[in-house]
């Protein structure tokens, strides 16, 4: 009999702290609900502002890409001219030393020390 006594108090202790966890429990799904809905409105905002910031920064990049292109113009402009200065500077050194060979004849061309430098000879 002390066997049955025993189950019988167990599964009422049970039933009565079952009784008092759902009530627990419903306050606390239902508190829940409310902070899932808080959760979902805060989302939606940081999705929101995610987008708008996205924009933003696209829209930025986008602006530092047109300005890069147009300075690589000029950049492209300006070591073009430095280039065909470079070029002409350097043809008018090859004609002075063309005209120096021809003015000594043949075979005695200029002996040079470095590039652009003519040495007495």
């Amino acid at each position: 009999m002390g066997f049955m006594t025993g189950v019988i108090t167990g599964i009422a202790v049970a039933a009565g702290a079952a009784a008092v966890y759902l009530s627990r429990s419903g306050s606390r799904v239902r508190d829940q609900y409310r902070v899932e809905d808080r959760l979902a409105v805060l989302g939606d905002e940081m999705e929101r502002r995610a987008r708008d910031l996205q924009a933003s920064v696209h829209s930025q990049l986008a602006e530092v890409r047109s300005r890069n292109d147009l300075t690589a113009g000029r950049l492209d402009g300006a070591a073009a001219s430095a280039a065909e200065a470079a070029a002409a500077a350097d043809v008018q050194s090859h004609a002075g030393d063309v005209a120096d060979a021809a003015g000594r004849g043949p075979g005695t061309g200029p002996t040079r020390v470095k590039r652009g430098t003519k040495s007495a000879g």
